[in-house]
């Protein structure tokens, strides 16, 4: 689109950008062309301006049919190698005129590339052999309706033959294609139809035009619109430098306590001035996947997420509706209402409903010759004079963006690099161990504050120390101020085992009606044991999760805290182990009945001082009493076994008398089955007056025992 160029172009990391058109253009139309795929943002978005004097009358586009699909629809389908006889054979039926070549018969015919006779020259000059110019034949008109073309079944293309319908003679009239110069449409409809193909034909397969209908004149046109586009990447270098004493390479003058801080594995002190620890260096990278070169283009690239979505607007789209059919009416009885409802309340709105990273490490693998002369070293001071960032950053609400300062020029199919970030921050250099993300050894990270006043973007990060490769990182998406740690490096040196371990400890126990309330602590221990092989004292920084409604205990206080994490700072003592322990406790509480409490249990709470003599003495009397109950209630038992035994003979005893009868021996037997079935029933109201003296006493001594634990409750 040589005619609007892009002069301003922002892109975004979800995958779309923003393309700006501008410059002047004459005539009362203007044709872009766009992607088929971009079709559904441009519409959501184009936004059209003539910034003169003109209008904008509105704008039309392509339909969304494919090329093979626009062709189907038309009524004239020609092929690529016999497009006359395919134009011929779809216009039957319709007016046209014939221009015929008027040639003498014995002369040769010309084919027109149908497989006819070469032509010869007509005559040529006697001298010289020189060939005569041969004169156009003489041409005649024939009109008709055409019926078709006729061919040979063997050789189509050898001589095909139209046939025209002539109505004022009432004659069919074949002619030889070969013998046609000129083709005549005589009806607008055809001529609508032919140019319909042609324009199908040449339209882009995977692409669609738009084009703006405007006023007559000059026009200063703006179009801006959004489309997809790839996102835009960033990649980040960090240069570490400190001098052999573990000092910062700049510090002149003599460091404030504020300003003074302990170097990881060593036991003196160095500075770290803000502007010189250690130097960030951000490169914007951007893809030209459009189908022109970019030329002076501003460049914006955008950090953060908008709201952005794919909406389908381009293709057509009919939604189906129900059918409905007549019915059959029937004569119904009155219909009536209920009168004087109240209305409904209004329906409540609707509840709105609302909504870290992966970290990749490396470890170096390259080491500083010995011999290498320093000045031959990248330094900070190098990296920095030699780029300066091209981009200013500035807040755009909920967005951050980089404005690239000189506009930028990237052919079509090519990709570029600009810097966007170069500041010095300050920071440290850590040892961070955290098993969740990598067991059993820290990682050698970097700390810093983003004091750059810019917004960065996630993207990796190479670590240089010293001028030489250190290891890679991602550094997190982090706005301005916010803290940002490199892990750039396995330190292999260290190594930590981890041992958990878990146990539940009495806290305190009260009484509440028949119940004991025993309060416990829930807790979890990790003990840490760290190995050292380094040749020099080191400072490892644990870091663990807090459990959610858990509190720490027996732990020193962490140096760190934030966000359901928790920091401790242990020192190493080199080719030496060292153990730390963190332990976390969240109080929980279950109940026990009395009854099942045994003395011996009661005798461990009072030795753990879980409750004191007085309340130890009330439960051991309590107990007794639940004794003498459980003792009752045996005997209740035995007395009920005692009762079916005793059924169980009266049924024997009862089961023998029946035969019996009344004299003699049998008399004299049936006497005494009777007077022990008398023995029987008086043994069984002996039970009885038992039971009943028992469940008296039981209902006494559970009386008793309630009073003495409702006399132990809190009040």
């Amino acid at each position: 689109m040589p005619e609007l160029p892009i002069r301003r172009m922002i892109l975004y990391k979800h995958g779309v950008g923003y393309f700006e058109r501008r410059g002047s253009v004459s005539g009362t139309e203007l044709r872009l062309s766009f992607p088929r795929a971009a079709m559904d943002d441009v519409l959501k978005s184009l936004v059209a301006l003539d910034l003169g004097d003109g209008q904008i009358h509105g704008v039309d586009f392509e339909t969304p049919e494919d090329r093979a699909a626009q062709i189907a629809r038309g009524s004239i389908h020609l092929s690529d190698d016999r497009s006359l006889l395919d134009l011929l054979r779809d216009l039957r039926g319709r007016r046209v005129r014939l221009w015929l070549e008027d040639a003498p018969r014995d002369e040769p015919r010309k084919s027109f590339g149908l497989g006819g006779r070469k032509s010869e020259p007509r005559d040529q000059a006697e001298a010289g052999g020189v060939t005569a110019p041969e004169m156009p034949p003489p041409t005649r008109a024939q009109e008709g309706l055409v019926i078709g073309v006729d061919l040979e079944e063997k050789e189509q293309l050898r001589a095909p033959m139209v046939s025209l319908y002539q109505a004022d003679g009432r004659q069919v009239r074949m002619f030889n294609i070969r013998d046609v110069k000129r083709v005549e449409l005589l009806d607008d409809r055809s001529a609508e139809d032919l140019t319909y193909f042609l324009r199908a034909a040449q339209s882009e397969e995977d692409r669609r035009a738009a084009t703006l209908r405007l006023s007559d004149g000059e026009h200063e046109l703006l179009v801006g619109y959004i489309a997809p586009a790839p996102a835009w990447r960033v990649s980040y270098r960090v240069l570490f430098e400190k001098d052999e004493r573990g000092r910062m390479k700049d510090e002149e003058s003599p460091a404030s306590p504020e300003t003074a801080q302990s170097a990881p594995g060593s036991n003196e002190s160095f500075i770290l001035p803000p502007s010189s620890f250690c130097l960030l260096q951000g490169w914007g990278l951007f893809d030209n996947q459009l189908d022109e070169d970019l030329d002076d283009v501003t460049l914006t690239l955008v950090a953060g997420m908008p709201v952005s979505f794919r909406y389908r607007l381009y293709e057509p789209h009919t939604p189906e509706r129900p059918l409905v059919t007549d019915e059959e009416r029937t004569v119904t009885g009155p219909i009536e209402f209920l009168g004087g409802m109240p209305a409904p309340p209004p329906a409540a709105p609707a509840p709105m409903m609302t909504r870290s990273m992966p970290m990749a490490m490396k470890r170096s693998a390259m080491a500083l010759a010995a011999d290498e002369p320093a000045t031959s070293r990248l330094s900070m001071d190098m990296l920095e004079s030699s780029t300066a960032p091209a981009s200013v950053g500035e807040e755009r609400g909920a967005l951050f963006q980089y404005r690239v300062a000189h506009p930028v020029s990237v052919a079509r199919g090519q990709s570029a690099m600009v810097p966007i970030v170069a500041q010095r921050l300050g920071g440290r250099k850590e040892l961070l161990y955290n098993g969740q993300k990598l067991a059993k050894h820290p990682v050698a990270s970097l700390r810093m504050h983003n004091e750059t006043g810019l917004t960065l973007e996630r993207g990796p990060v190479t670590v240089l120390e010293q001028g030489d490769y250190a290891g890679e990182a991602v550094l997190p998406f982090t706005r301005t101020g916010g803290e940002l740690i490199v892990p750039y490096a396995v330190e292999l040196g260290i190594s930590v085992q981890e041992q958990p371990g878990y146990e539940r400890v009495i806290s305190g126990i009260g009484v509440r009606d028949e119940y004991l309330q025993i309060q416990e602590w829930d807790v979890r221990h990790m003990l840490y044991r760290v190995h050292s092989t380094l040749p020099t004292a080191a400072e490892l920084t644990i870091e663990q999760a807090l459990l959610p409604g858990y509190e720490l205990s027996d732990t020193p206080a962490p140096a760190e805290q934030a966000q359901g994490q928790a920091r401790w700072a242990v020192s190493c003592a080199p080719n030496a182990e060292t153990s730390f322990a963190v332990h976390q406790r969240t109080l929980t509480s279950r109940v026990e009945r009395v009854r099942g409490v045994s003395p011996q249990q009661l005798g461990e709470f009072l030795k753990g001082r879980y409750l004191d003599e007085a309340t130890f003495k009330a439960l051991a009397g309590v107990l007794e009493i639940y004794g003498q109950i459980e003792a009752h209630q045996r005997r209740l038992a035995e007395i009920e076994r005692d009762r079916s035994q005793i059924y169980k003979q009266q049924q024997q005893i009862q089961g023998s008398l029946g035969p019996l009868g009344r004299e003699g021996e049998e008399g004299a037997l049936r006497t005494r089955y009777v007077a022990t079935l008398g023995k029987l029933e008086d043994r069984l109201a002996e039970l009885s007056d038992e039971e009943g003296r028992i469940n008296g006493e039981i209902a006494r001594l559970e009386q008793e025992a309630r009073q003495r634990l409702a006399a132990l409750a809190p009040r």
